[in-house]
């Protein structure tokens, strides 16, 4: 008996041990590490600063979060795109939509008349013409005004790009799906509707017309054209709304290309100089507003630069 009340006085010390180390080390674990001491400065150091700076500032706290978000650098083209939305009454008039979708059934009766014909090059022509015409139902399906056919762009736009696309070639059958595409045009023109599958108002550009048919346009009107009509004034005076009809057409594939999808379009090396074409071009149509020849002159200019610079990187 007395062997076992040894035993338990031996564990009560023990755990009364424990318990003292364990706070000691607790309240150690609370002390403050220990801290280098302040520097004690000397007056000659001291006096160099204000005892209140606030006392010394003049004006208005600067708004640093507003000044960080205006240095914000701009995105470029390869972070955004260049070409994004669909104002196009900015770049070319109803007015001048409608007379180039007329003038271009008239060309493309020229160009579908036999299968020879058809197969032995006339068939390229055709692929420009409904490359054209694809860009610009597409165009017609998204204005934000007024204009002519446009319930019907969208279906129209599918319809015309699709006979670009398959205007690659010159065959039997390209030559059938392009006739019945002109007869489709004569029909729309003179008041009656083709059929149409419904289709989607947004545009999918790198579906509507491929590249080089529309690059071929956007060369006869800088060359063969508004370069012709813009040689002196007496031409550009005589020449008023072809100029301006041109140049708006030239605004409207430029900016087109330089779309989503388009080979290149986030590489700022072409869409830089895209930019510049659609501007110049857009600067022309106002110049003619103004009678202002010299304006249209600068713009011309610009425009065979931006070109030059363009087909200097970029091919087909």
């Amino acid at each position: 008996m007395r062997h076992r009340h040894t035993h338990i006085v031996i564990a009560g010390l023990a755990l009364l041990a424990c318990t003292i180390c364990a706070a000691a080390s607790a309240k150690e674990s609370q002390r403050p590490g220990k801290r280098a001491r302040p520097p004690k400065w000397t007056d000659d150091v001291l006096n160099v600063f204000f005892d209140d700076a606030r006392k010394q500032l003049v004006g208005e706290r600067p708004e640093y979060a507003k000044i960080a978000s205006e240095n914000k650098p701009a995105l470029s083209a390869s972070a955004s795109p260049l070409f994004a939305g669909t104002n196009w009454s900015k770049l070319i008039d109803a007015e001048t939509i409608e007379t180039e979708i007329k003038r271009l059934a008239q060309e493309l009766s020229g160009s579908v008349k036999s299968p020879g014909e058809f197969k032995a090059g006339a068939y390229e022509n055709c692929r420009m013409l409904f490359s054209e015409l694809a860009v610009l139902f597409a165009v017609a399906a998204e204005y934000d005004a007024e204009v002519r056919w446009k319930e019907s762009a969208p279906g129209l736009r599918d319809l015309f790009a699709r006979a670009g696309h398959n205007c690659k070639v010159g065959t039997d059958q390209t030559f059938n799906e392009s006739n019945q595409r002109k007869q489709d045009l004569l029909d729309l023109i003179s008041g009656t509707r083709p059929t149409l599958a419904k289709a989607e108002k947004e545009s999918d550009w790198a579906q509507v017309a491929d590249r080089p048919p529309l690059m071929q346009r956007l060369n006869r009107a800088h060359q063969d054209r508004l370069t012709k009509w813009l040689a002196n004034q007496k031409q550009f005076e005589e020449s008023h709304d072809e100029v301006r009809h041109e140049a708006q057409v030239m605004a409207t594939i430029a900016d087109v290309i330089g779309r989503e999808g388009f080979d290149y379009w986030d590489e700022d090396e072409y869409a830089k100089p895209l930019r510049q074409l659609r501007e110049a071009a857009t600067e022309i149509s106002q110049a003619v507003e103004l009678n202002n020849y010299e304006k249209a002159q600068s713009a011309i200019n610009r425009a065979t630069k931006a070109c030059a610079d363009c087909h200097d990187l970029y091919r087909g």
